[in-house]
């Protein structure tokens, strides 16, 4: 029989397995990059999940279902694009000006 120290490690592997699969997973699916640098844009987990893929979709098709069933709440909310327009900026310039891997 094991004792209490073996499968409190056992348990504590299991774990730190678990971490590294849902990492990679979630590298592989886009939502976050491989190398996870704290410093990196944008910081914040939600900030990354609206920026990824399905997160940009779900943006989209929610702005325009709020233009084509609230065209006026949609012109004023659109007076916001100058505060928002430098986080644009950034995620677009990192994005397209970014290396491609795989060669020169």
């Amino acid at each position: 029989m094991a004792s209490e120290e073996q499968l409190d490690a056992t348990c504590r592997r299991l774990q730190s397995t678990r971490r590294e699969i849902f990492e990679a997973a979630h590298v592989l699916k886009g939502d976050r990059p491989s190398k996870a640098d704290p410093n990196a844009f944008p910081r914040s987990r939600i900030m990354r999940a609206l920026t990824g893929q399905q997160g940009r979709t779900v943006l989209k098709n929610a702005a325009l279902a709020l233009a084509m069933s609230r065209p006026r709440v949609a012109w004023r909310l659109a007076g916001l694009v100058p505060l928002v327009r430098p986080m644009i900026v950034r995620f677009l310039a990192e994005r397209f000006l970014r290396p491609k891997h795989g060669g020169l």
